[in-house]
């Protein structure tokens, strides 16, 4: 099998050069899906018994914490155990243009969020699904692949609170994880010093055939008569302006860190993985304020303990590393009182959490039947998304904003276009991923019956609101209390209005014009009644729809105020560290995905030095 598989990909390779022939295509398909399928993937699963001892014990194969964990096994004499509570990712996570349907399956968490009274009425029940990835790779496992680093000002912001954090700094450990084959931004002199060709994670745009290239033309030039900068990427020396987005994803594989990190050392000796091991409480030395260890219940549903010479680094994610450390005793004081858990450490564990939430509208473009059968047509593509797709970040220019994210985008936009009589998917995405009631989504898919349409989201990069993650009760089965707490702060409220406004030129473009395109009025709870197209509407519509971007960060912050040190060490607790997107202090301008795998990169370089040892 090992033979038959090398071959393969010495065949794919070689086919690469000559994919554009369209015959080519279904075989390409079927190429990557034997790649998939493929039985010699994944490092085994260690076989974990209680008592065993490791150099250091990572919680969570995700982002962050497959990459820390891959880092320090590259020290040869240090023992490494990465404990993760899924398996391996499944043929639909390699898969690049896939990842729609691992919603609500054994490959994800399958959290619901709540909004606050009066917010999401849209939504069933008001609240909203919070995919988190339950496998090798985390969420790099099962998003939706976009790259996007931040801003430089996001990271200096953070060295103001964390030194070490600030852009100059980082840039080093997003150069170290890229490798970025897309030659338009390697060959530009004004931005090829900011990639790398050299790291472990393949940074690609997506293939597209001719009516993607048209479709993006379209929407970049519409974009452009609006006022926003066209630019060669949004990942370059600019942030300000649209482009096409770059993707986790090359030769027909996602380049989870699951893919890029572990796969390529299933067979380091010092990097052990127990898949299906289910972390449930950190061990801590109470008299010493020392962790030494962690209690999982594993597969066969046995609870052992397993023990840590250095450390314990928790790297579970935003919802789940506060939920643990609650557990064990680290948290604010009132939430350890309520469930009677005897108190290590009153930190604001669980709290300054924030979100990217977005306002979804949507625009009619041209009738006709065609661009369905082109959506289905560039899924048979190797490297391809499902949808053409634009990506952009823009400033207003309201009074309000002016001194709110200085030096960075208030609002991130996605553009993607369906054709026509896809309807029914767009109602299945509408009620299952997103959690809309079905009066929204059927005004939703009505607009696409007959006509294409460009569901554009609005997406608020640096709201002043903020939520919580809080335990439910003391049996680490039950989900956490996620608190999503958007537009508790009304000016998040007003920036997403002066969005909205904005996008209303998208109608006075050159294209949509002539194709007679038009803002679809949707039916929202809690709305009617209100003049359509008033600000007063528009204020209501933005609170009513607003769902999430799946991006939560900030519940174990670094700062001296908050949960973690600069250097990711647990205030007041010895051996024990937060490797994830749960220690950022404010979220980043864009998707949160690169920024967690450079906090895991840079995360692993810090451990060495505190050890005095150094690799690579």
């Amino acid at each position: 099998m090992e033979i038959v598989y090398t071959f393969a990909n010495t065949f794919l390779s070689f086919i690469q050069s000559v994919r554009d022939l369209p015959w080519l295509s279904w075989l390409l398909r079927y190429l990557s899906i034997y790649q998939a399928l493929s039985p010699v993937e994944w490092p085994a699963s260690y076989d974990l018994k209680d008592g065993d001892t490791f150099d250091f014990i990572v919680v969570g194969a995700g982002s962050a914490g497959a990459i820390v964990a891959s880092r320090l096994s590259e020290i040869y004499n240090w023992k490494v155990l990465l404990l993760e509570a899924g398996g391996n990712p499944p043929p639909a996570s390699v898969l690049p243009s896939t990842f729609a349907i691992l919603s609500h399956t054994e490959y994800d968490w399958n959290y619901k969020a709540d909004l606050d009274n009066g917010t999401g009425q849209s939504h069933v029940a008001g609240s909203i699904y919070m995919s988190r990835g339950k496998m090798l790779g985390g969420c790099s496992s099962n998003n939706y692949e976009i790259y996007a680093r931040g801003a430089p000002q996001d990271f200096d912001d953070w060295s103001k609170v964390a030194p070490g954090w600030d852009w100059n700094s980082v840039l080093y450990y997003y150069k170290k994880l890229e490798n970025m084959t897309d030659h338009t931004v390697l060959e530009d002199p004004n931005s090829s010093y900011l990639y790398s060709t050299h790291g472990p994670v393949a940074i690609s745009r997506p293939k597209q055939n001719q009516y993607f290239e048209k479709v993006d033309e379209t929407v970049l030039a519409s974009y452009e008569e609006m006022g926003l900068k066209r630019l060669l990427s949004t990942n370059g020396p600019e942030i300000l302006g649209v482009s096409r987005p770059h993707v986790t994803f090359a030769n027909g594989r996602r380049s989870s860190t699951a893919e890029a990190y572990l796969r390529p050392l299933r067979d380091r000796r010092n990097l052990l993985v127990t898949k299906y091991a289910r972390v449930i409480k950190i061990l801590i030395k109470s008299n010493r304020r020392k962790a030494y260890g962690v209690q999982v219940q594993l597969k066969t549903g046995q609870f052992i303990n397993v023990f840590a010479k250095l450390e314990v680094i928790v790297s579970a994610g935003t919802i789940d590393t506060p939920k643990l450390l609650m557990l064990s005793g680290i948290g604010p004081k009132e939430i350890l009182q309520k469930h009677n858990i005897k108190m290590v450490a009153d930190l604001p564990v669980g709290k300054n959490l924030q979100d990217h939430n977005l306002t979804p509208l949507i625009f009619t473009g041209k009738k006709g039947f065609h661009t369905a059968i082109q959506n289905v047509l560039i899924t048979a593509e190797l490297d391809s998304y499902p949808v053409p797709i634009q990506t952009g970040f823009f400033r207003l220019n309201c009074s309000i904003c002016q001194n709110i994210a200085v030096g960075k985008p208030h609002i991130q936009i996605f553009n993607i276009h369906a054709g026509a009589t896809v309807a029914p998917g767009v109602l299945f995405g509408c009620r299952t991923v997103t959690n809309y009631n079905k009066n929204y989504c059927y005004s939703f898919s009505r607009a696409n019956v007959l006509h294409e349409i460009d569901v554009t989201s609005l997406v608020l990069l640096h709201p002043l609101s903020r939520g919580q993650v809080k335990i439910r009760s003391t049996n680490p089965f039950d989900d956490p209390i996620i608190e999503l707490g958007y537009f508790r702060n009304k000016q998040d409220v007003m920036i997403a209005v002066e969005a909205v406004q904005f996008m209303m030129k998208f109608t006075e473009t050159s294209y949509y014009k002539k194709v007679g395109g038009r803002l679809v009025k949707l039916d929202v709870d809690g709305c009617q009644g209100i003049p359509y197209n008033t600000y007063e509407y528009w204020y209501c519509y933005v609170i009513s729809s607003a769902t999430s971007i799946l991006h939560p960060v900030g519940t174990c912050a670094m700062g001296r105020n908050g949960v973690v040190n600069e250097r990711l060490k647990v205030h007041n607790i010895d051996g024990l560290r937060v490797v994830d997107a749960s220690v950022m202090p404010l979220i980043t301008s864009g998707n949160t995905n690169a920024p967690t795998m450079m906090i895991g990169e840079k995360a692993a370089d810090m451990i060495k030095e505190d050890y005095k040892v150094f690799y690579g």
